[in-house]
Formats: structure tokens, sequence, C-alpha cells
């Protein structure tokens, strides 16, 4: 398969930009889209498949690194945490579908990570949120929208 190394390049930046690292995974597709050379679909998955690793990843990272809210150096104070928790159980799984959205989705993820939401229902709801980027960008590409 000669666009073998396109493919993994797409899922690595792709996982990259769903992490809390910011980068473009979307104009990296549309440009390889661009080009003619590359098959649509399996850009597409391959960007999938690494947002939803990137995804976990930041829940993950809130699931472990809310075990340090307490100390000195800890970047969010636990009143803060108190009352995003208040938020997050009246309106955290419609906050989910925000998770796609450039510079809130990303706390968003790391917050459900630290207030323990089900990984299942996460990874879900987030997962596809932020593929749903992928998707309009390849819709776009093809002048759909």
């Amino acid at each position: 398969m000669p666009e073998l190394h396109i493919l993994i390049f797409q899922f690595f930046i792709s996982l990259i930009s769903a992490s809390i690292i910011p980068a473009q995974g979307e104009l990296v597709m549309f440009a390889l889209l661009a080009s003619g050379k590359y098959t649509a679909w399996l850009l597409c998955c391959a960007a999938c498949g690494g947002t939803l690793l990137g995804v976990g990843i930041n829940w993950v990272l809130g699931r472990y690194l809310s075990h340090f809210q307490h100390a000195k150096w800890f970047p969010v104070k636990t009143t803060y945490m108190e009352k995003a928790k208040l938020l997050f159980d009246e309106h955290g799984r419609t906050a989910l579908l925000l998770a796609g959205v450039p510079f809130i989705g990303d706390p968003i993820t790391i917050m459900a990570g630290a207030l323990k939401v089900n990984f299942g229902f996460y990874l879900l709801t987030a997962g596809l949120a932020k593929c749903a980027r992928y998707g309009i960008v390849w819709l776009l590409y093809w002048g759909i929208v």
C-alpha cells in the first residue's frame, strides 16, 4: 500500500490534535485530500482512529491528574473542581457533545475524566463529536457543505 505512511501520519497528527497539544489535523487532511493522491475514506478512518485514541488519552489524563487536585502546584483550585462537578452533573452529557469545538473541547474531555464519567459513554459521545470535524472536512472537500 503506497499511502500507508501518509495514513500513519494522518493518524498521529489527529491523535495530537485530539489531545491537549494544539495541532491542526483537519488542515493536514484537507491538504492531503486536495492533492488528489490519497483515498479519502482511508484518510478519514485514520483521522478518526487517531482522534479516538487522543480523546481516550485526555480522559485518562483527567482521571489520574485529579488525584493531585489538593497539591499546591495543581493548576485548578478545589473550589473550581467542585463547581465544575456540579455543572457537569447537571449538563455533563450534553457538554460532551461540545468536545469537537476548538478551545473548549479539550478542557471538557479532561474534566470528564476527572469527574469519572463512564468511559464507554464518554468515548462514544466525545469521540464522535471530535470525529465529526473530519467528516465536515471531507464534505467540504467534496463541495457538499
